[in-house]
């Protein structure tokens, strides 16, 4: 009897408290999944994230005036996905030797029980090949749980420096580009401008509204409402050799490319500027503008130059970067200004508006000493304006 009762009190003895670890793994193991569900999840958000700001600098590389800025916000970025990834790893390999604890813990327990009801004549001083104790083999799944985790920080501390050598290699090919680029303008001045003009970051505003000049062009309305059924620009027909203004017959106001490439132009000034399109799909019209800066001596002279739209205010209106080449100086106000012949081609200020547009030299109104024009479009309807002789400029596609 002595006997039957030892062998029962036994298995509920050994069992206790190893139910007892086994429940408190479980339920930490449990915890372990939802904190690394949230890891995961919180590395996927970052690695969006970076793809996002890799894919915006790559797509405006040309547009972007600090791209050492962008850079370091990439590198910021990599650093934090670099960091949450160690996180989640760690939160794995935790889940992992909690889970590694648990079945061992559950597998001795089960050899325990079947070992104690069916060897019960066992010596106390022998000791079954399967009882080993749990906390020996939680020590020997941890030590290689470290040595994992060890190999693993290695290899993503190679990861991080070899996309480190990567981003190195492509700074370089840019610096090489660049330096290309300087040795091509170097060999020919004039193409400094062509190249960098009217470099802008932000769309025009030009066609998303009619832009009133407050009536001091002269007479007229809106052109949206003179120009006769006027097709959009790129269903115009492009205009032939015969539109262009020579240099020799277009009189003191025309230019060649690299005439015009070598004139300089001073802060404050008032211009024709012709702002670049944000895309190989859209067109810009020349518009009314002021010098805001001027950098750069020489073929390396570079201007700041905001649109005077007078639907916003001036701390709101566009700064455009752009070149000489794509701008045209308007007279000052006062200035003596020659005649212009009948028939020519001109660019002028639409009244009512800040815009510049491509018209035919009609005469001279005599009371008020303004140019009659007609506007490309407008051929139809026979309507003339009137525009101040300083605002009529050499024209230019």
């Amino acid at each position: 009897m002595s006997s039957r009762n030892r062998n029962s009190r036994g298995p509920n003895r050994n069992s206790g408290s190893t139910q007892g670890e086994e429940a408190h793994l479980w339920s930490q193991i449990k915890d372990d999944i939802r904190t690394m569900v949230d890891g995961v999840n919180a590395s996927n958000e970052s690695i969006r994230a970076v793809g996002g700001q890799d894919s915006y600098m790559t797509k405006n590389k040309d547009t972007i005036d600090d791209m050492m800025t962008e850079e370091q916000k990439l590198d910021s970025m990599l650093r934090a996905g670099v960091k949450g990834a160690d996180i989640s790893k760690q939160q794995i390999d935790a889940l992992i030797e909690h889970a590694t604890v648990l079945r061992a813990l559950v597998k001795a327990r089960e050899e325990n029980e079947a070992q104690t009801a069916g060897a019960s004549g066992l010596s106390g001083r022998e000791r079954p090949s399967g009882m080993l104790s749990s906390s020996a083999r939680s020590s020997s799944v941890r030590g290689a749980s470290v040595r994992d985790k060890d190999r693993d920080k290695e290899r993503d501390r190679e990861r991080e420096r070899e996309r480190e050598r990567e981003r190195e290699k492509e700074r370089e090919r840019e610096r090489e580009r660049e330096r290309n680029q300087e040795r091509e303008r170097d060999r020919d001045p004039s193409s400094v401008y062509d190249f960098e003009a009217g470099d802008s970051p932000v769309p025009s505003p030009i066609g998303s509204h009619t832009r009133k000049l407050g009536g001091s062009a002269g007479a007229g309305s809106d052109r949206s409402g003179n120009r006769d059924s006027l097709p959009p620009r790129g269903e115009r027909d492009t205009p032939g050799k015969a539109d262009s203004v020579p240099p020799e017959s277009a009189g003191p106001g025309s230019a060649t490319a690299a005439q015009r490439a070598r004139v300089s132009f001073f802060k404050g000034q008032d211009v024709v500027f012709k702002p670049k399109p944000t895309s190989s799909h859209d067109t810009t019209e020349w518009v009314m503008g002021k010098v805001q800066q001027v950098t750069g001596e020489g073929n390396r002279r570079r201007y700041k130059v905001q649109d005077v739209d007078p639907d916003l205010p001036p701390d709101q209106r566009v700064e455009y970067k752009t070149s000489a080449s794509s701008m045209i100086p308007i007279p000052q106000a006062g200035a003596e200004l020659g005649e212009l012949d009948r028939g020519k081609t001109v660019l002028a200020l639409y009244p009512d508006s800040t815009t510049f547009y491509k018209a035919e030299v009609i005469g001279k109104d005599a009371p008020t000493g303004r140019v009659s024009l007609r506007f490309e479009g407008e051929e139809n309807s026979g309507t003339l304006q009137l525009v101040e002789r300083r605002y009529v400029v050499e024209y230019r596609n």
